[in-house]
This record gives C-alpha cells, structure tokens and sequence, in this order.
C-alpha cells in the first residue's frame, strides 16, 4: 500500500467513526433516522480500516475476523432501504416477511462458515496469502454486494415514488415533505454502487484502466459521497417529515374496493357528484381553509362529511386534479386578485405567498407560472401600472 493509501484509509476510518458516532448518539436523543445514516457511515469507515489490516499482518494473526467486515456489508443495503421507508412513511414496522432481506447475508456466512471458518488454521492462511486467482467465495461476496446494491436501489425509487405520490394526493404543500433530497441520496448511491462496481471488476476481472487509475477514481467517489451523505445526514432528516405509512394512493383504494365488489366508478356526472361539487365550492368560498398552509385531505373531507378516499376519488374522476393541485388553484386565484389590486401593490411576493397559504417562493412561482404562464412579477406589472 502507497502511502497516498494509506493516509486516505487512514482519514477517511477517522471522519467516518467520528461522524457516524455522533449520529448513533444524536439519533437516540433527537433523530432516530440519522442511526442508519450513521450504519452508512461507519461501514465506509471500516472498509477503509479492512484495506488497513489486509496490508498488516493483523488477519495474518487473527485469520477468525477475516472477511467479517466484507460479510457485513450484506446488511448495508437492506438497511439503507429500511431507512428510506421508515424516513418516508411513519409509522413503518418491520414484519416477519422482512426478514428475507437477511437471506443474502445468510446465505453468504453459511458458505464461509463451510469455506472458511470452520477450516483449519493453516488453510485459512493459504486462503489468505493466495497467488492469483481469488478464491471463488470471496470474489462472490464482493459480486453479492453490487449485485444486491442496485436491486435496493431499485426497491428504494419506487419508495420515493410512491411517497410523492401520497403527498400530492392528501397533502396542500410539499413543506417538509419533500422527497427530492432522498431521490438525491439514493441517485448518489447508485452512482457510488457503480463506481465501486467497476472498481472491482477492473480490479478481479477485465483490467479496463491501470490500477493506480481506478484507485484514485474510486477513493475520489467514495470521499466525495462520504461528505455529502454527512452534510445531509446532518442537515435534512431534522427538516423532513414523514406521511402515515398506512395512507393508500387512490389507485390502491379503488383496486381494493373493485376486488372486494363494494362499488364501480362510473365515467358520468350523477346528480350526486353535481351537488357535492356545488357544496365543495361553497365550502371553500366560505371557509376559505386553503389559506392553511398545513391543510390536508383529511381536514377538508370532514368539513364536508367526506372520508379522505371519498374526496380524492371525486377529484381525480371529476376535476382531473389530485388534492394538490386543487387546493394551489385556489391559492392562485386568491394571489391574482391581491396582484391585480393596486391598493395591495405595497405587498411583496413573499408577503403574498405566505398570505395565500405556500410557504416557499419557488414553490409558489412554480405554481403561478404553471397556472397562469406567468411569473407573479410579470403579472403584476401587466396589470397594475
């Protein structure tokens, strides 16, 4: 090992133990999350220790803690999937079926107990100190690893998908519930999932680059990840609420009701559907509730006697709008006509926003833009001289 290695291993085992020790204990105290953020962490830090002590003579004199820490990392992405769901759904428990997430792991320490450790001493030296071609269950763990990497990130988009879905379905803004840092953690840890990919086929398998190359490729990757996934470990999950793991998307809702035969969503308007979006319309006119930046589905059904599904069902099938998208119109009306009024020009955009119930100004810009194809500073000015 150079000495570039070696001091790389070395500073990055130290940020990664060191960060990953405040998040266990931060975690207890203030944000559970951060503890499988903090499992991320640490596991980086003890890859970097495990190329420390293949190049000593530790394993050498404790041949019984080799490939532990390669082993481990079968855990690695099963509870980066688990942190995803639990971060995005509250209220997400782990079942009995979870445990199949374990088999890999499982599976792989069989194989090593057989292979390895139950082997004698001096095989496992042999196994150790090989020449040439690596043994086939080791090279396997490392395969294992990408391999299982990137179904979980697979596994870990539909989530965030799934979660922004719910959000546009039942909530009226996105504060604090956006998931595009999240999309952004698990894009990053595709992309490190790759770059350690190639890292590894280069490095037992097609040499694609000189290995000096690929190193310092894969070492820049895996400090630049190291950083990034610490500032939002620290910064993000204390910002980022949750939705209620038992809330189901409409199509979920609809599919259930079909099965069960309870009912058959019908394409035409009923004498029902034209009362109920007369009593809608007057209870927003009235009651004005999508001034409330918190405002949820579940509020405004009960104001009108609905359940949750009930509200969404009569949107989606009847305005061609999610709850989201429902609720923001009204708030563009509501900021066109402070806009339009000359006796309200003193009032900055962001005075208007907050009034009107967003509390973001690029959210708010986005919407208007969208609704009007204007900015809400080109509209004034078109309409107050």
């Amino acid at each position: 090992m150079s000495e570039v290695e070696y001091l790389y291993n070395l500073f990055t085992f130290c940020l990664t133990i060191l960060f990953s020790s405040y998040l266990f204990i931060n975690g207890i105290k203030e944000r559970p999350g951060n503890i499988g953020i903090g499992f991320f962490i640490c596991y980086m830090g003890l890859e970097s220790l495990d190329a420390l002590l293949v190049q000593s003579s530790f394993y050498l004199q404790h041949p019984n803690l080799y490939l532990l820490i390669p082993s481990l990392g079968l855990l690695l992405y099963p509870a980066f999937y688990y942190y995803i769901k639990s971060t995005a759904f509250i209220g997400t428990r782990l079942k009995w079926i979870d445990l199949i997430h374990l088999a890999p792991f499982v599976i792989i320490w069989v194989i090593l107990l057989a292979e390895y450790y139950l082997q004698p001493v001096e095989v496992k030296l042999q196994i150790m100190t090989h020449r040439g071609e690596m043994p086939w269950f080791i090279s396997m763990i490392y395969y294992a690893l990408r391999i299982q990497g990137l179904i979980y990130m697979v596994l870990s988009v539909r989530v965030i998908l799934r979660f922004r879905a719910i959000v546009r379905e039942h909530y009226s803004t996105k504060n604090k519930r956006n998931y595009t840092w999240l999309l952004q953690l698990t894009i990053v840890f595709v992309y490190y999932g790759l770059s350690t990919l190639i890292f590894n086929i280069n490095r037992f398998g097609v040499q694609m680059l000189p290995g000096e190359i690929t190193y310092y490729i894969s070492a820049s990757v895996s400090l630049i990840f190291i950083i990034w996934i610490i500032y939002k470990a620290l910064s993000q999950p204390y910002l980022f609420n949750g939705v209620d793991a038992n809330i189901k998307l409409l199509k979920e809702y609809l599919a259930e009701k079909k099965k069960n035969h309870e009912f058959e969503v019908k394409a035409e308007d009923t004498d029902q559907d034209l009362a109920l979006r007369s009593k809608l319309d007057t209870y927003m006119a009235t009651e004005e509730v999508f001034l409330d930046p918190s405002l949820t589905i579940f509020e405004l059904a009960k104001g009108i006697g609905l359940t949750s599904a009930e509200l969404s069902l009569f949107l989606n099938k009847n305005l061609g709008k999610n709850f989201f998208e429902f609720i923001n119109e009204y708030r563009i009306e509501r900021a066109k006509k402070i806009l339009e009024d000359p006796d309200k020009k003193q009032l900055t955009i962001l005075e208007i926003l907050y009034a009107i119930g967003f509390n973001s100004k690029s959210s708010f810009n986005t919407a208007f833009k969208k609704h009007v194809g204007k900015t809400p500073t080109e509209y004034r000015k078109e309409h107050v001289k």
